[in-house]
């Protein structure tokens, strides 16, 4: 689609851009890692921090749903995973945000389309003769 705006295919190159760079998100993740701690109270009354423990939350259904990573060398593919989602979603709203913008220009287009001023008829139904001023018998 072509349009008399300058800035259609500026924007049109933009979204091929956001496109591709979403064709490049593999791996996502919902979610976030925090760190854990427990307060371990002994049998002699002390109380021991321990952890910290890496915890993937995320919310489902609603509800908070934690799962603790049992294995410390997946913690940084768990991170470029969770990276990757907010990415994928910050690349999404410029795409809606940039769709907005053409949708505008295309209905902007349109508009430009219509005559000013109607079909020029004095009142509804007239026909051709009439409204140019004839007699309705000539």
């Amino acid at each position: 689609m072509t349009t008399t705006s300058p800035d259609y295919p500026k924007l049109e190159q933009h979204r091929q851009a956001l496109l591709q760079q979403l064709a490049g998100l593999r791996e996502l993740r919902r979610g976030s890692l925090t760190d854990q701690f427990l307060l371990v109270k002994h049998a002699d009354g002390s109380v021991v921090k321990r952890g910290p423990y890496p915890l993937l939350t995320r919310k489902q259904a609603n509800k908070t749903v934690s799962l603790r990573l049992t294995d410390p060398q997946l913690v940084p593919r768990y991170r470029q995973q969770i990276q990757a989602m907010r990415e994928f979603e910050g690349v999404v709203d410029q795409l809606v945000r940039l769709g907005e913008q053409l949708g505008d220009l295309a209905l902007a287009r349109v508009v430009q389309k219509k005559t000013p001023g109607g079909t020029r008829a004095s009142r509804r139904g007239a026909s051709a003769g009439r409204r140019a001023g004839r007699p309705a018998d000539a």
